[in-house]
């Protein structure tokens, strides 16, 4: 009988010590663990679906880091992955597609991609004011959402100066870049593309690196071997936390 009571103090003394340990857990350690992600804030966006977002871990003034999903992405789902890997180095910001296709699950194919992005910052700056840059942003695009992340960072140069684009096509930009990309007239920083070998597109993103070589645009191609169009989820910290470092870190 003693041996037994002995037995269910210990279990409750330990039981006692797990509860502290992990209430004394630094931050950065329990957002490893996924357990401080929770779920995404939402805000509503003029003329648009509302756009989720996270907010950074750190105070003061803050780059957007805004992800653009693919056709029929889920961008709440979405932005609950990034925000393992993001929110380490600004706000974590994922707009919605104008089309609705089904579940929960948006596309670009109809309205004004820029004019969402331009009113997802213009919302989020009105509500958190000098928090969030204005300027220096990275945007990140996939899939369809990286056909429009390579236009409207084209165009808008000045807000989003670093581009991480996920399956980049040289058929994106359905123009001339040079004029845009010229040195002395440009904005863009640093640009990162990201595909999987065995992604479609694969051979056309290394064409938009030589082109961005070309015009001398900082910018790095990696092929992820064996991967093919998507991350899966529990490899975003490790796929993209280097690069976004890297975009994070240019002037």
């Amino acid at each position: 009988m003693r041996r037994t009571f002995s037995r269910i103090i210990s279990f409750v003394f330990a039981l006692v010590a797990a509860f502290f340990a992990l209430a004394m857990m630094p931050r950065d350690a329990a957002a490893k663990t996924g357990a401080a992600i929770g779920e995404p804030l939402r805000i509503e966006v003029e003329g648009a679906p509302d756009a989720y977002y996270y907010k950074p871990r750190a105070k003061g003034p803050r780059p957007i880091l805004m992800y653009r999903h693919g056709r029929g992405g889920n961008p709440a789902e979405d932005c609950r992955k990034w925000a393992k890997v993001g929110r380490q180095f600004g706000w974590v910001v994922c707009p919605s597609g104008p089309d609705d296709s089904g579940n929960g699950g948006r596309s670009w194919g109809s309205g004004d991609a820029a004019k969402i992005i331009d009113g997802t910052v213009a919302a989020l700056r009105a509500k958190y004011r000098g928090r969030v840059q204005r300027r220096g942003n990275v945007l990140i695009g996939f899939s369809e959402g990286a056909f429009i992340a390579m236009q409207v960072g084209l165009k808008e140069q000045s807000t989003w100066t670093k581009w991480l684009i996920l399956g980049a096509s040289d058929q994106y930009w359905q123009q001339d870049v040079t004029e845009a990309l010229d040195v002395e007239k440009r904005k863009v920083r640093r640009v990162y593309l990201l595909t999987g070998e065995n992604d479609g597109v694969a051979a056309n993103t290394v064409k938009v690196g030589d082109t961005l070589k070309k015009n001398k645009v900082p910018v790095k191609v990696k092929l992820v071997p064996g991967m093919g169009h998507e991350v899966p989820s529990d490899r975003m910290v490790s796929t993209y936390r280097r690069p976004l470092a890297w975009l994070v870190a240019a002037k």
